[in-house]
């Protein structure tokens, strides 16, 4: 079952920013486009690099590493060397903060 995370500050970042959060084992980027906020995986698919140190313009980010582009509404790959999607995150303004929903990572043993 998902839990919603605030996300500090984000309410706070402008349109083109991006922010990082991690929570429940997970490492998540928060972006703010023209359209609202968007969240997605932190690493990129292809070869893992941090998406943070990438390049984020209105609804793209490009890998830092080998530039595979990614959607960050929907996670789709845009362009190789990428070629999975990224995972999403539902996101909501409640009371003007940011929450992300989260799956917390599966209990072992």
């Amino acid at each position: 079952m998902s839990q919603w995370v605030l996300v500090p500050k984000a309410a706070q970042l402008e349109v083109g920013a991006m922010t990082g959060l991690s929570t429940a084992g997970q490492h998540i980027i928060v972006y703010r486009t023209v359209s609202g906020f968007y969240a997605s995986e932190r690493r990129c698919t292809h070869q893992g690099a941090d998406l943070m140190r990438g390049y984020f313009d209105q609804d793209i980010i490009e890998c830092p590493v080998h530039q595979g582009r990614f959607n960050v509404r929907t996670g789709l790959a845009l362009s190789a060397p990428a070629s999975r999607p990224l995972k999403t995150y539902a996101t909501q303004v409640v009371d003007g903060e940011v929450y992300v929903a989260v799956e917390p990572e599966p209990k072992r043993g």
